[in-house]
């Protein structure tokens, strides 16, 4: 626990000086919303082996500050949840703060900051179902899904922070730099593999016409494992980057690049890759609904045999039915593949994970809301055997405070 305090010291204290900092705002926003849920699951962790279904019940709450002047915007968000199992399984218990500061140093010049850290236990799906969007990853690098952690039982903690800065050099010319770090914890297992994750992109976009513009951005990882030297990693990331307004509704923005990945495998040398990286995301925002399609392939590291390549495409649709009720959907698909690793070291096993849900919402008053949720997960491993996740809950959601 000491370990890990020690490494979240830098983001707490990036936080706490973004607050401490922060300017008069002329618009406060706080409010917070209160879930109360009673659900069932046949493998709620993805456990090996048969398992038995159980029925369950939660608490959620997540609270939000949104503080806003003229050139400066300050975010923090905030989730605490608690679910009881009426089986013999781990308590589920998931947490997660988010400070962000946005600021205008001229017309052309705009800073942004960022930390926050989470908690959860990996494979848990009840985030999916209900998106509680606690921590805005921006600019920050993902923490990867790191689906080989499915059915391991295992909570991971996750600290990030960075800074970044934006200049308009012409009416049609822009540049970006940003740099950040991610600290990823297990707080009860010495199986999993502890790691620091260390990014720097820069970018240079042009504006073609009213609907196009394109750039190109490098991004340089280094990858710091703890206790062993095999695994570390050092990634170059070239990419040419797109952004496209197709009609009057539909955007599409992506990249398209490679991964260039130096391995350190401790006595065996150092392994050089190289990988096809690139993501896209096609979003269309209409009167009535809003649909989001995105995927990505990238080098990450992960918490068993160092970086992988890993391809994910997910799927997000809400329809409006009518002025109190509304319907959302999600979809999504992962691919771990092989480590990068030297020839002669044994390469585990690829892994798939799939899982989806439905959750329809009826609102009862302005601040009263009831939703239904069913969905499905399963992992996929050749050597292990799994039995999926189907999954229902029904709930109340209350909404406190300012929200205009």
């Amino acid at each position: 626990m000491t370990r890990i305090l020690k490494s979240a010291a830098p983001f707490a204290l990036a936080g706490g000086s973004m607050i401490l900092s922060a300017p008069a705002f002329a618009e406060t926003q706080f409010y917070t919303d209160v879930s109360l849920g009673a659900g069932w699951s046949s493998n709620p962790y993805l456990q090996n082996g048969p398992q038995e279904s159980t029925i369950s019940g939660s608490v959620t709450v997540i609270p939000r500050l949104v503080l806003t002047e003229d050139v400066t915007t300050f975010d923090l968000r905030g989730l605490a949840r608690i679910e009881e199992f009426d089986e013999d399984l781990r308590t589920n218990t998931a947490y997660g703060l988010s400070a962000s500061v946005a600021h205008s140093l001229s017309e052309r010049t705009q800073l942004r900051a960022q930390a926050g850290f989470d908690g959860s236990i990996v494979g848990v799906n009840s985030g999916f179902f209900n998106p509680p969007d606690v921590i805005n990853e921006n600019f920050l690098p993902p923490v990867a899904d790191d689906i080989g952690l499915n059915g391991t039982n295992q909570r991971r903690t996750s600290f990030q922070g960075g800074v970044g800065i934006s200049h308009n050099i012409s009416e049609v010319d822009s540049i970006s730099l940003d740099v950040s770090a991610t600290a990823v914890r297990f707080g009860d297992s010495v199986i999993q593999d502890e790691y620091n994750f260390f990014t720097q992109n820069v970018g240079y976009s042009r504006v073609l016409s009213e609907t196009t513009s394109i750039g190109a951005s490098v991004g340089l990882s280094q990858v710091n494992y703890l206790n062993q030297d095999q695994g570390d990693s050092n990634i170059i990331s070239p990419s040419i980057t797109f952004d496209q307004q197709i009609g009057p509704d539909f955007e599409l923005s992506g990249a398209v690049g490679v991964s260039f990945a130096r391995v350190d495998n401790g006595p065996l040398g150092k392994t050089n890759s190289t990988d096809f990286s690139g993501s896209f995301t096609l979003c269309r925002q209409g009167q009535t609904n809003n649909f989001c399609l995105s995927g990505s392939r990238q080098t990450l590291p992960s918490a068993f045999d160092g970086v992988r390549s890993q391809t994910s495409v997910g799927l997000g649709y809400t329809q409006k039915l009518s002025r109190k009720n509304d319907l959302s959907i999600n979809a999504g698909y992962s691919r771990s593949s092989n480590p990068v690793l030297g020839p002669t070291q044994i390469a585990t096993e690829t892994l798939e994970y799939v899982r989806g849900s439905a959750t329809f919402n009826h609102r009862f008053q302005d601040r009263i809301t009831g939703f239904i949720s069913v969905g499905y997960s399963d992992t996929y491993q050749r050597s292990i055997s799994r039995e999926a996740n189907t999954q229902a809950s029904i709930g109340i959601r209350v909404r406190f405070g300012n929200d205009q």
